[in-house]
């Protein structure tokens, strides 16, 4: 797991308690738990105040060159002051930003696998593709069906050019890609576990359905991100709006 995936662990318990409602539903409070979340983080973790008088300074500098009516090279003191206000107020809000984005991250990164892609059904074929396909490794998605004492799981087959299996890796988690374990994994781990790294491909692809939280309008509005953003938006702005975050 990378550090980002921690509070996953969280998410998902906190996710299993509204099991009873639909997705879209979850999907929704999740938007406006971050909303929330995020805003709160900023609010206090941001000098509320001085960023007032920042703003107040700056729309000051900005009115003040509008007013101005002579040669552009006598605005000059004019455009500074302008440029040193609005980044005087960048400076004043980036922490608080930064700072209330970190669980926004997790949250995301937790999201895109929670509610990113599901499993085909057992009848459905599913195109796997192998990178480089110099190497010749063909892939398959094997099901392994449900027993008595094993429930029904999923493996990423590779065979060689012989036809032999070179590896198989269980798919815990419907992600549509395997590749081997790179530098980054130390933030953002990939559930479904990775690539041998003596393996003669660097990544797999796998055609996983997408999961829609709407039944309508084109392909790409039903996924989860059109409708976690729009409902975090709103949200978002109707809280600074109600408490009044510079």
């Amino acid at each position: 797991m990378g550090a980002l995936d921690w509070p996953g662990l969280a998410f998902t318990w906190i996710d299993g308690m509204m099991r009873g409602l639909a997705a879209p539903w979850r999907l929704v409070l999740w938007a406006m738990i971050a909303a929330a979340l995020s805003m709160a983080i900023y609010r206090y973790a941001s000098p509320q105040r001085r960023i007032a008088q920042a703003q107040d300074q700056a729309l000051a500098a900005r009115r003040a060159l509008d007013r101005f009516d002579g040669e552009f090279a006598e605005a000059w003191p004019l455009i500074r002051d302008v440029l040193r206000t609005a980044f005087r107020r960048i400076g004043l809000v980036l922490p608080g930003v930064m700072l209330a984005m970190l669980p926004i991250l997790a949250l995301l990164v937790w999201l895109s696998t929670s509610y990113g892609y599901r499993f085909p059904d057992p009848n459905d074929a599913v195109n796997v593709a192998t990178h480089p396909r110099s190497a010749g490794v063909q892939a398959e998605l094997s099901v392994m069906p449900h027993q008595a004492t094993k429930p029904e799981s999923r493996r990423v087959v590779l065979r060689d050019p012989s036809g032999s299996v070179s590896a198989a890796i269980p798919l815990a988690q419907p992600v549509p890609v395997l590749e081997k374990r790179r530098w980054w994994h130390a933030l953002i781990g990939n559930p479904a576990g990775y690539l041998p790294d003596d393996s003669a491909v660097e990544r797999v692809e796998i055609a996983l359905p997408a999961q829609e939280m709407l039944q309508m309008g084109p392909a790409w509005l039903r996924g989860w991100e059109p409708l976690f953003f729009a409902v975090m938006l709103t949200a978002s702005l109707a809280i600074k709006r109600l408490w009044r975050i510079a």
